[in-house]
């Protein structure tokens, strides 16, 4: 966007709807998301408040914009460190990492997942599609899984594998980021390969843990063999 297109308003079609998702994400930096309002995302962008309400009705549709774009972002961003050709073992560790580092890497697009939450009245195709993108790559990996074990690909081994997965990656995600496992390494508590403080921690932990979550998943599917 050029300083006479803010200055003036003057946007090609579709750059205002697109201006105002950056300018929500940019002011969260230093603006906590309840004080933000569709008129100061106005002036941040330089139109009136009029304009805002053509592409927004109000505050809730422009969040669930903006998670759909962080929610695709987040999809992309995992695809792309998770190569198709690896083993699915591989693979799970990998998303994991991905997952974890997303975390640090993107915090503003991250917290905007987790954080903001849609009533159900607003909950849209575009933004379940948006959602369900990430566990889409995720469930393939899972399959890939079951299938190289002569396993069956049931509904209850993909959504478990794939729940599995997520859980995992999340936990540690927020145990770090609460620094829980700091106090339990520094401790003695926990080896110190679970500080995740640099990258080869941080591989460390993601080796271990995908160990004994894959471990699991297989157990579990081979249970439901036997019944």
């Amino acid at each position: 966007m050029s300083r006479a297109e803010k200055q003036t308003g003057n946007y090609h079609h579709g750059n205002l709807k697109q201006a105002l998702v950056d300018a929500y994400i940019e002011l969260l930096q230093t603006t906590p998301p309840e004080k933000l309002s569709l008129r100061k995302l106005a002036a941040q962008v330089g139109v009136a408040p009029t304009a805002v309400y053509n592409h927004f009705p109000d505050k809730i549709a422009l969040v669930v914009e903006v998670k759909i774009r962080c929610l695709r972002h987040f999809a992309r961003y995992l695809e792309g460190n998770s190569p198709s050709d690896d083993e699915p073992e591989k693979r799970i560790r990998n998303i994991g990492r991905a997952y974890f580092q997303y975390s640090i890497d993107h915090t503003q697009y991250y917290e905007r997942i987790f954080q903001e939450d849609v009533p159900e009245e607003y909950v849209s195709e575009e933004l379940l599609d948006a959602a369900m993108s990430a566990e889409a790559e995720l469930r393939a990996i899972i399959v890939a899984l079951l299938e190289k074990h002569g396993l069956p690909t049931s509904r209850y081994n993909e959504g478990l594998g794939a729940f599995a997965c997520w859980s995992l990656a999340h936990g540690i995600t927020a145990l770090a980021a609460k620094h829980v496992n700091h106090a339990a390494c520094l401790s003695g508590r926990w080896p110190e390969e679970f500080l995740l403080h640099d990258a080869e921690t941080t591989k460390a932990s993601f080796n271990a843990m995908t160990e004994v979550l894959v471990a699991g998943i297989l157990a579990a599917a081979r249970k439901t063999e036997d019944d």
